[in-house]
């Protein structure tokens, strides 16, 4: 069962035991994790509350300020709603300093946009970015660290419930078995949906201001086979490059095969995770990842609604020009 935290704005913290709802969001491509949770009045949660956490069997799995207290009044009833965004939305809510770094170490990285907000690296090395890693006016620091990120592991890092910034899980590691028959975590309930609304054929680029759209990446995903939806990217553009193109096709086939599985029990942990489905009627499906988690908790226990989607594909043809 998920319990709860309170930390009030003087420091101190209590357990949170008068909870009659909970909608825990986790999703691997959101940098700030969600929390809204319903409660019985109290006067000094309503007043005085900061900040809280949920744990699931004494694990972390949220730790995140208050950003929105309401009190509800029905009938001779009153309860409290509790909004919170995990403690990576502090590096969305902030703007970074405006400069340039040349050749950036993760430590320097973790002082300037990490260490204010009280968060660090799991893990890190001195070995520096070759490069520049321009931080314009208005880039949030979140946007710097995403930055440093792909610029460095071509990956995006992971805010931990702790505060460890980390990066994302390695496809590599034994996936999790999702099946109807026992074997590993069971669900009893089934979508999946193959939405081809969501596919590209091609993406069409230009590399010069005054030449026409003459290259072509074509979508090699065999249920675009016979899509015909057309993208222009205009490569000679400052943002814009022919990873790009490439990122729109891959994007477009992870968007469209995506399957939700209900289970029960709290799986807040699972985003990012390499996955397989064994269904007795559909077969065995492989190359998932978990995209996103939903745990919806009351008084009864928990269900986590779990959003699978492939996890990669090799998108696009070799570029042609016309």
């Amino acid at each position: 069962m998920l319990s709860y935290r309170i930390v009030f704005d003087d420091g101190e913290a209590q357990a949170l035991d008068n909870v009659l709802t909970c909608v825990l969001d986790v999703d691997a491509d959101v940098p700030a994790d969600s929390l809204t949770l319903t409660c019985t009045f109290d006067e000094r949660i309503r007043a005085h509350a900061d900040k809280i956490e949920a744990y699931c069997a004494d694990k972390l799995v949220f730790s995140g300020q208050l950003d929105n207290i309401s009190c509800v009044k029905r009938g001779m009833g009153v309860i409290l709603k509790l909004d919170a965004r995990s403690r990576a939305a502090a590096l969305l809510d902030n703007e970074a300093e405006p400069q340039t770094y040349r050749n950036p170490t993760m430590g320097l990285i973790e002082r300037r946009h990490l260490s204010p907000f009280g968060l660090r690296f799991d893990s890190k090395d001195d070995v520096p970015y070759s490069g520049m890693l321009a931080v314009g006016k208005g880039m949030t620091h979140w946007q710097v660290l995403r930055g440093f990120f792909l610029n460095r592991f071509q990956r995006l890092p992971r805010v931990n419930p702790d505060g460890t910034v980390c990066l994302p899980r390695q496809s590599l590691e034994e996936p999790e078995v999702f099946s109807d028959t026992g074997e590993g975590t069971v669900y009893f309930w089934l979508k999946e949906a193959r939405r081809r609304h969501r596919l590209l054929s091609e993406v069409r680029l230009k590399f010069r201001q005054k030449n026409t759209y003459r290259a072509s990446l074509k979508n090699t995903n065999p249920a675009a086979k016979s899509i015909s939806r057309v993208r222009f990217v205009n490569a000679a553009a400052d943002n814009a490059t022919v990873s790009t193109a490439e990122k729109m096709l891959e994007n477009s086939n992870r968007d469209s095969y995506v399957v939700t599985l209900r289970c029960i029990g709290c799986h807040a942990e699972m985003p990012g995770k390499s996955a397989v489905l064994r269904d007795s009627r559909l077969g065995e499906t492989n190359g998932l990842t978990v995209a996103k988690v939903r745990v919806t908790a009351d008084r009864k226990g928990e269900i986590s609604e779990i959003t699978l989607k492939k996890e990669r594909f090799d998108v696009a043809d070799a570029l042609h020009n016309e």
